[in-house]
């Protein structure tokens, strides 16, 4: 998917995306998988009651499909949520059609967002701390707006007007 690799995010979080279309992070499902956890353990972690994978996760989860919700609303798309991940980032990042510009900034958003909720995860999970839905979209804005910030000089929004 050549796509992924993108010089407007950090290679961490481009990395961090290949792993997870290739259903390489350690999720619950994952772990189990490899004997890491009992098949006690393998729920989501916002309680729903399904077991945590890849697509459950980012795309299905009632908690962070609420994320990609409000992201949707505020970016003014309409749209059902595909059953896959890799799916899921072709529309959004094709759907928005329109110029290079375009593009640019939705593959941004969509970067940010999976990695805000992978980050979200892990301190719910590690720290024993959870962030409202508000404040995880708030950080999807900020550090989204921050990476095309700094890749383009040019960028003439300011954080307010995004």
């Amino acid at each position: 998917m050549k796509m992924l690799w993108q010089k407007n995010v950090p290679l961490k979080v481009v990395v961090f995306a290949w792993r997870l279309f290739r259903n390489r992070l350690p999720t619950r499902d994952n772990l189990l998988r490899r004997n890491f956890l009992n098949s006690d353990s393998c729920l989501c972690l916002t309680g729903c009651g399904s077991p945590e994978t890849i697509n459950h996760l980012f795309l299905h989860c009632s908690y962070f499909s609420t994320v990609w919700n409000c992201i949707l609303r505020w970016i003014g798309f309409s749209t059902v949520a595909p059953l896959d991940v890799s799916d899921h980032f072709t529309q959004f990042c094709l759907g928005g059609g329109g110029p290079q510009v375009r593009f640019t900034i939705l593959i941004a958003i969509w970067f940010a967002t999976v990695w805000k909720i992978w980050k979200e995860r892990n301190n719910r999970i590690f720290n024993a701390k959870d962030c409202s839905i508000t404040r995880i979209v708030d950080k999807i804005k900020s550090l989204s707006f921050l990476w095309l910030k700094e890749k383009f000089a040019q960028f003439s929004l300011n954080y307010h007007s995004w």
